[in-house]
């Protein structure tokens, strides 16, 4: 039978699963077989959870090495949703990996983080917004987190992240880029700056 491990699109939690047919909406039926959890198919816990949006994607078929960016994927994603600290969160992500029998092929990465000053009015909660992604596929952006009022914070929650990364998943990260306005800029510590390979401005600007 076929086996893989998925993770939902919005938290980033993994899956261990079989393959079991296609139903009668043309959808592939994955069905949990993560111990401990329970044996149901994706789209039922979905529907448990209430996880209306949640896509499941693949992060490796078992028995295969899961690319490094995906590992660094899904552990970014965890911070959209934390349940208790959020260095702690992440941690947990990548040991229930590990448990789950994940590996990955620890190639490394280039990362880019943007940071915003969100507009008064608008949906998302907070003073300040980052994403975060992976400049070895285009940028591809991992996760956006919003609802830090405090600059310091916000940038703490990166560097647990690179942390987690690079002590223990043991991938390394050798170019960090940094995309922010000069005004937020003149807020953000030179020690904070300086662990960042290049710093350019930003100049996107949220209009929602």
């Amino acid at each position: 039978m076929t086996k893989a491990y998925l993770y939902d699109s919005l938290c980033g939690i993994v899956y261990r699963c079989m393959f079991a047919g296609i139903d009668e909406l043309g959808r592939a039926q994955w069905v949990n077989i993560t111990p401990g959890g329970e044996a149901k198919t994706l789209i039922e816990i979905a529907a448990d959870e209430d996880f209306e949006n949640a896509r499941y994607c693949l992060l490796a078929m078992e028995g295969e090495l899961a690319q490094s960016r995906m590992v660094a994927k899904v552990i970014a994603k965890v911070m959209e949703c934390p349940i208790e600290e959020v260095a702690a969160d992440m941690a947990h992500s990548l040991k229930h990996m590990q448990q789950l029998g994940v590996k990955w092929d620890q190639k490394p990465l280039e990362m880019e983080v943007r940071v915003f000053e969100n507009p008064e009015e608008g949906r998302r909660s907070g003073k300040y917004t980052f994403w975060l992604g992976d400049c070895s596929s285009d940028c591809n952006i991992f996760t956006e987190v919003d609802g830090f009022n405090d600059l310091n914070e916000l940038f703490r929650w990166i560097r647990m992240y690179f942390l987690i990364l690079e002590a223990n998943a043991e991938i390394s990260i050798v170019k960090k880029y940094l995309r922010i306005s000069d005004e937020l800029k003149k807020k953000v510590s030179r020690h904070e700056l300086g662990t960042y390979d290049h710093v350019e401005k930003e100049t996107y600007i949220f209009t929602d």
